[in-house]
Formats: structure tokens, sequence, C-alpha cells
């Protein structure tokens, strides 16, 4: 049973877009033409065809992906990426139409208006929404009635995740258990459970027991007896993900356990086109001016090549060569040992260029041949990857992506030199990426990793 809340907070989130995407139609043709023109020209119907169809192709597309759904357990973040595919969506449409049809009477610069304007404030609209929308769950609103009932062992943790996160609008009114869980409140035996759902109002009804228990099916005709939503809070015997998934080939379930947003081609098209985008800007509007200073700073360092090339292990574990500005006195150690602190190796001006990353700059060339991405898990030397996916848990699946030029784990203070548990943290915060990958999560990244940058902080520190 839905909130009584839940179809007005939908209906609020559907026609703040549509008064939005309106709102920008008149603000993009009040920046375009010199005065609106309110007569029955051919011109004007043109306009007004385009405005109906932005309106029902918005809607549609609405409806059809459900950036309306404001579920308890939305995190703010995936709501918007969910807009942000329809915006595109959107986009490429009104694309397909416009060369398909051949029509020609539309202003390009009124376009990019348009979808300038509709992009800075439709996603702030869905991310502050929901933000509030869990603000107010917070303070005890929109939430729903529930009842715990079994001894499985996830009950427990589901109780605490509850009580720790009212956003996410669940009240846990009672507990009924003949093996109760230590830490949750007990209101009476199971053979009490049906009188209390006779007498009080239940949204849901929460059910945690062994695999195979019988009573699960009981309590699920009793649920559906009282007009009561049911769950089964399931014991894998596996550590959960959040982005833990269910795929069902005709009838038989069969669960995937993590859930990976580059695995889908559009993903990875449009992190690929922000790649060569960025990589593109930065190589024709900093190279040019910058790239020969560092060269001739490199060359006056020390004997050796200007560019390092180092094998590292890249995306499905294949090798690739990486491209650096050497910052090092040549040695026959580069490719074993990592840098640490008072390395000698380091050359004054190393030092200078390593600190601000500028070493990296060649990066954007392994960006543009493939190998590598903007943002995502740092490329390890050959040797570390051996040694390290034998002793460290999921090590191997950083490399389901492109490796990045910077990533989480650089802006989460993750980077250079670490002991065992520093990289087993730095693994975790790679494996979470690769879960929750999003546009907005590589921008960022990207800002994160500029802003350290500039201001020095210890998070963004390098040997």
């Amino acid at each position: 049973m839905q909130s009584r809340y839940a179809r007005f907070f939908q209906f609020v989130i559907v026609a703040g877009d549509l008064l939005l995407l309106n709102a920008c139609f008149l603000l993009a043709g009040a920046l375009r033409f010199d005065e609106i023109r309110l007569r029955q020209t051919e011109y004007y119907d043109y306009y007004v065809q385009l405005i109906v169809f932005f309106n029902l192709s918005w809607l549609f597309l609405t409806l059809l992906f459900r950036t309306y759904q404001m579920g308890t357990t939305l995190e703010p973040r995936k709501a918007t990426l969910k807009t942000l595919n329809v915006y595109f969506l959107h986009l490429f449409i009104l694309l397909l139409f416009l060369v398909s049809l051949q029509k020609d009477e539309y202003s390009r610069l009124f376009l990019v208006y348009f979808y300038t304007s509709f992009l800075v404030t439709v996603l702030p609209w869905h991310f502050f929404f929901l933000r509030l929308l869990r603000f107010y769950r917070r303070r005890g609103h929109n939430f729903r009635k529930v009842v715990l009932v079994g001894s499985g062992n996830g009950l427990l943790n589901f109780y605490k995740t509850v009580n720790e996160r009212p956003e996410f609008g669940l009240k846990v009114e009672a507990y009924f258990s003949d093996e109760p869980v230590e830490g949750i409140a007990l209101d009476g035996s199971e053979q009490q459970l049906k009188t209390y759902l006779q007498q009080n109002p239940v949204d849901e009804l929460y059910c945690a027991y062994p695999s195979g228990d019988e009573r699960l099916f009981q309590w699920f005709r009793l649920a559906d007896e009282y007009l009561i939503r049911f769950r089964i809070i399931p014991d894998l015997g596996l550590k959960h993900s959040r982005n833990l998934h269910i795929d069902f080939y005709q009838d038989v379930p069969v669960l995937q356990l993590r859930k990976e947003p580059l695995e889908y081609v559009h993903n990875r098209l449009i992190k690929r086109t922000g790649d060569v985008a960025l990589s593109l800007l930065v190589i024709i509007l900093v190279y040019p001016w910058l790239m020969p200073l560092l060269i001739l700073g490199v060359a006056l360092s020390g004997k050796g090549p200007v560019f390092f090339r180092q094998k590292r292990t890249g995306l499905a574990d294949d090798d690739f060569y990486i491209y650096k500005l050497r910052s090092m006195q040549v040695n026959n150690k580069a490719d074993q040992e990592q840098a640490r602190a008072g390395d000698k190796r380091i050359t004054p001006f190393g030092r200078f260029i390593r600190q601000y990353h500028l070493d990296e700059l060649p990066q954007f060339v392994n960006v543009l041949k493939g190998e590598m991405s903007v943002v995502g898990p740092r490329p390890h030397m050959i040797s570390h990857t051996e040694t390290y996916r034998e002793i460290i848990d999921q090590y191997m699946l950083r490399h389901w992506v492109k490796p990045g030029i910077t990533g989480l784990s650089q802006v989460s203070g993750l980077s250079g030199e670490h002991d065992l548990d520093q990289m087993k943290k730095r693994v975790e915060t790679d494996v979470y990426y690769i879960e929750n990958w999003s546009v907005l999560l590589d921008v960022k990244i990207v800002l994160d990793t500029i802003w350290q940058i500039l201001s020095r902080t210890e998070k963004n520190k390098r040997i």
C-alpha cells in the first residue's frame, strides 16, 4: 500500500519537471529572438509544435524510466543520474527527429539555450527535492508502519538500519517471534501476530527465517488476507551488496550480487565521450604552452629520456604502456619499487611536478588511445598486480574498468605508498566506484582532484 503522500510527491516531481521545461523554453526564446512573435505565423507554429513535442516526449520518458519514483532507499545522486539519462535521451530523440524529417526551421542557438538552461535546473530540482523528502522523513513524517516476525540473521541488521536511517520512511511497530533475536524488543509470540494484525493498522510485514522454512508461506498468505505488503529479509550466507539485483529467466530467479553501470554499452559510450572531450580540451588548451616548459625542466634535471614509459595493468588484466614525464633519475628499480618518502631517485624538478601531478599530463594521450579513462582506479605496476592479486580480496575487480588518471581513491587520500591495510581500503574504494559509477560521480572526482591540487591538501599529497 502506498503511503498517502506518495502519489502527491510523484505528482510534484513530474509537475516540477514540466514547469521547468516550459520556463526554459520561454527563456531560450527570449534570449534568442528580439521579440516574441504572438501572431499565428508559420514560424510561430513551428515552435508551438516544438514545445508540445518537448512536453509529450519528456513526460513519456519520465514515465518510462520512472524518474518520478522517489523510493525510500534511493540516493539523491542515483535519482539525479536517472534524470540525466532521460535528459540525454530526450536530446537524442530530438536530434533524430530533426535529421530524419530534415527540419531546419529551428534555431540551433535556441536549442543550445534551451538544453543548457534545462540541464542546470532540472538536475538540481531532482537532487534537492529528494534531499528535502528525506529530511521530511527524518522528522517523522511520511513513514510506513511495519511489523517484524521471525529469527533470521538479517533481522537485527534491518532493525538497526531502520532506526538509524529514518529517511527510509519505515517505523517498526512490533516484533513477534518464538525464537527472539537479542537486541529487538519482543511484543509477543508468533501465535499473537494474527491478533495484532486484526487490531492495528500495518503497512508492511517483514519476515526473516532460515531458507526453506514453511512459515514464510504461512505469513505470506496472512499478509494477503489483511492487505499488507509482504517482505522477506533473506539470509544468503554471503556478504550482501547494495547493488544486488535479480534477473528472471522465465520464472527462474537468478541473483546478481554485483551490478556494474559500466557493463552497459550506453554508459561506456557516455564515459568515453567525456574522456575524449576532456582530453582534447587539455591537449589543445594546455599542452601548447605548458608542455614545452615541463619538457625543458625535465631535460635540465638530469640525464635520461624526457618521457617515462612503463608497463601497467589495464582493462581486463591486459597490459599497456603508461606515459609520464620523467621525475626520477634513471634506475633499474623503477619497475619494482614504488616511490617512497625521501626517495633519493626523485629529482628536485621531479618532486615539483609530482607535487602538482604535472608528470601525469602525458596520460591524456593514453586516454585518447583508449587505454585509460580520465577517472578510474589508478593502474599498478605489473609486479604489484601479481603480488596483490593473491593476498587482497576483490583486488582484480579493479580491472573491470579502464584505469584512470585520477580516481575516487586518490581524492579520498588513498594514493601513494601504503601498507597492506591501506591497500585493502584502496581496493574497497575502487570497487565501490565500479559498482556506483555515474556521470555525476566522475564530475565530482574531477572537481575534487583540481581543488586538492590547487589547495595542496593532504589528501592529494604525493611523494
